[in-house]
């Protein structure tokens, strides 16, 4: 998929991101730069912010990889190109390899960096503890989302991923999460707008009742 696609899909379907520890593994024999993470444990409840005096949770079921698109997914840097792709699930030698095992309960991501100026360079500020955390962007089903709240917090239920996009290192500075989950904010600002719409409405319906 060129980058135009790509795109266009995600701004059809919204992508959003989600957080996950990373951790280097000791460098061997073969000298691999291995980072490895688990961005998903399926069913289980992921806080992402804080909204309007509410916790925010968001929940990946089990099943919603089962027909998620993930063959062709890059490791970047900050979402972007700027330091190249030292690591893809398309690559062709297990150096520069981006691995993604989807498991009975979690999704499991292994990196083996290509030995490049940006492979290293991310290696080496994992393993030196620089970055401790690396997000990904993926895509669902709209329709199939489900949404909860109660007094103290919303949750959103993702049961159908449909694509992954990329692996990415984070640098956003002291507070990564505005950007990061700036796709869930905008959610629920939408959704808040439009229980606001409807409460208007219904409080306009019965004051055109109690004045008929």
């Amino acid at each position: 998929m060129n980058n135009n696609a790509g795109a266009k899909l995600r701004d059809l379907y919204h992508d959003y991101r989600r957080m996950m520890e990373v951790r280097a593994e000791p460098v061997g024999e073969g000298g691999d730069l291995i980072l490895c993470g688990t961005p998903v444990i399926f069913d289980q409840p992921y806080k992402l912010f804080s909204y309007r005096g509410k916790d925010v949770y968001e929940v990946i079921e089990r099943g919603a990889f089962d027909e998620a698109d993930y063959h062709d997914v890059p490791v970047k840097y900050n979402h972007n190109d700027s330091r190249g792709t030292p690591a893809r699930t398309t690559s062709k030698t297990e150096q520069g390899r981006l691995t993604i095992s989807v498991l009975p309960d979690r999704v499991d991501v292994r990196m083996n960096l290509l030995p490049t100026s940006g492979g290293r360079d991310l290696y080496l500020e994992v393993s030196s503890g620089t970055v401790s955390q690396m997000s990904w962007a993926f895509t669902e089903e709209a329709d199939s989302e489900r949404i909860e709240e109660d007094a103290e917090r919303i949750t959103f239920y993702v049961r159908k991923v449909q694509r992954v996009f990329d692996v990415s290192a984070v640098d956003f500075g002291a507070n990564p999460y505005t950007s990061i989950y700036a796709r869930r904010r905008d959610d629920l600002d939408e959704r808040a707008a439009m229980l606001d719409e409807q409460k208007r409405q219904a409080l306009m319906k019965k004051i055109k009742i109690l004045t008929e």
